[in-house]
């Protein structure tokens, strides 16, 4: 088998598509696939055996906003940008004839099309999200399978397509995750003598940060209590003017970006681990990474969380933008230790069964499988 993970920004940027195609790739290398990432000209590589890494140029969709009258254009500008790539990687796509090309996004269905034609791939159409396009449709029976990171983006993908993706869930390393006691030094440097809740995420307003703080600041909250907020983003200075005028800026604390490779410890030392996106999550690496640390969570009960956290199991659901709620769920596991132990050994337990890279990967080629043993 001869498989190709097709996606520009795998090896522009980081994030969670990228994670999931340099993961996916080591572990198909690992199984002796002859496994090659195709992603645009830039910098970021992983040391994985037996992966070759293949880069083209492109247009970015920031180059493309500047011309005028496309500043605003974010579709368009970032399905050119995709078509740009595909047009540069077409000689190479043709001469290698992979047995299976995996895109990532729908924005690569008009350069699959191509590659199926051309050289007769079989394309794996892998679905993280909803960044649809006018027209895209008619693209959409290039695939031969679908997959989606949870069966709410499979939901999403059927009312827009027609078609129902196989369900293959995002996926964490547990040794890179895993409990372990926090360090006291840190601990007190980071929280002081307080319970801490932490959010490790991008600062948007859809991940609902701003209801984690006014559930930290309700009067019923009146336990010695740290929120901690780990990542960077545009809205990052209205939660802190949030915190000032609920009066608990003293109670709140920006800790900036931190690298995943430096996320464990701060989940050691977190008693509550909390997400409250009310859009666009379709997974939720953040419940997964602090399950895999056997801490306790508490997420909105929307888009692909319920997925991830087993409520009343691995931790609690919250109402979506319902701060009373969020406030209720995470004082009775701040108030009840043995709760929050038994949820973290049950998380621990639940990723290990779900969300390993390995998991993952079977997953991945079952729906390989499922392709080539077509006639």
């Amino acid at each position: 088998m001869k498989v190709a993970l097709y996606n520009l920004t795998t090896t522009t940027q980081y994030g969670g598509v990228e994670s999931f195609v340099w993961e996916v790739a080591r572990g198909l290398a690992q199984r002796g696939i002859d496994t090659t990432i195709v992603g645009g000209e830039g910098n970021i590589r992983r040391a994985h055996e037996n992966v070759r890494v293949v880069t083209f140029p492109y247009t970015s969709r920031v180059t493309l906003r500047r011309v005028l009258g496309l500043a605003k254009q974010y579709t368009w500008t970032k399905l050119a940008e995709r078509l740009s790539f595909g047009f540069n990687a077409r000689a190479f796509m043709e001469r290698e004839r992979f047995d299976l090309v995996h895109i990532q996004k729908p924005y690569d269905l008009p350069a699959a099309a191509w590659f199926k034609r051309q050289a007769s791939s079989k394309i794996v159409f892998g679905c993280h999200g909803t960044d649809f396009f006018p027209g895209d449709r008619r693209f959409v029976k290039t695939s031969d399978i679908a997959v989606s990171c949870s069966a709410f983006n499979a939901e999403q993908v059927r009312a827009h397509y027609g078609i129902l993706p196989d369900v293959v869930y995002n996926g964490i390393d547990p040794q890179q995750f895993f409990p372990q006691a926090p360090d006291t030094k840190f601990r007190q440097d980071v929280a002081g003598n307080a319970q801490t809740i932490l959010y490790a995420g991008r600062l948007v307003r859809w991940k609902g940060v701003q209801y984690l703080i006014d559930a930290t600041a309700l009067p019923a909250q009146t336990r010695n209590v740290r929120l901690l907020i780990a990542g960077e983003g545009e809205y990052r200075a209205d939660l802190e003017q949030r915190a000032r005028e609920r009066g608990i800026a003293d109670r709140v604390k920006f800790l900036g970006y931190i690298a995943p490779d430096a996320l464990a410890p701060y989940y050691a030392l977190a008693d509550v681990v909390a997400i409250g996106s009310y859009a666009n999550e379709t997974f939720s690496i953040m419940s997964a990474e602090a399950m895999a640390c056997a801490r306790p969570v508490v997420g909105s009960r929307f888009g692909g969380i319920p997925e991830v956290i087993a409520d009343g199991e691995t931790g609690f659901l919250a109402e979506p933008e319902n701060a009373a709620d969020f406030a209720e769920k995470i004082g009775r596991l701040l108030d009840d230790a043995a709760l929050r132990e038994r949820f973290g050994q049950c998380g621990r337990e639940r990723v290990l069964k779900l969300f390993t890279w390995d998991a993952v990967t079977e997953r991945v080629l079952g729906a390989y499988d499922a392709v080539l043993s077509k006639k």
